[in-house]
């Protein structure tokens, strides 16, 4: 950094407040629970949360749902699962 730059500034991190860095997430309780109750090898065709494959927006829609699920399968006590998603955009859990 030059002398004279505005653009960057180092300072003192105790003189900054800061925000947290965006919403917290509020997972579907029922999904929580449809997954609790999953044992291993079965699968959960997730229906509700079926996407439209043919969007301009599916892949971010899938990536969007898949963080989702994966915060609701650790919610539920799954350390170890699969998501699948099927020709017709829905998103299906393994354990």
């Amino acid at each position: 950094m030059s002398k004279g730059n505005e653009e960057f500034e180092i300072v003192d991190p105790t003189t900054i407040e800061f925000v947290k860095r965006g919403r917290k997430a509020s997972l579907n309780p029922n999904l929580i629970q449809a997954l609790k109750a999953l044992s291993k090898g079965q699968t959960i065709a997730l229906k509700g949360l079926q996407q439209n494959p043919d969007s301009e927006t599916y892949k971010n829609d899938k990536s969007r749902i898949s963080s989702q699920i994966r915060s609701a399968c650790e919610s539920a006590g799954h350390k170890k699962y699969r998501i699948n998603w099927t020709a017709q955009g829905i998103p299906c859990v393994t354990v």
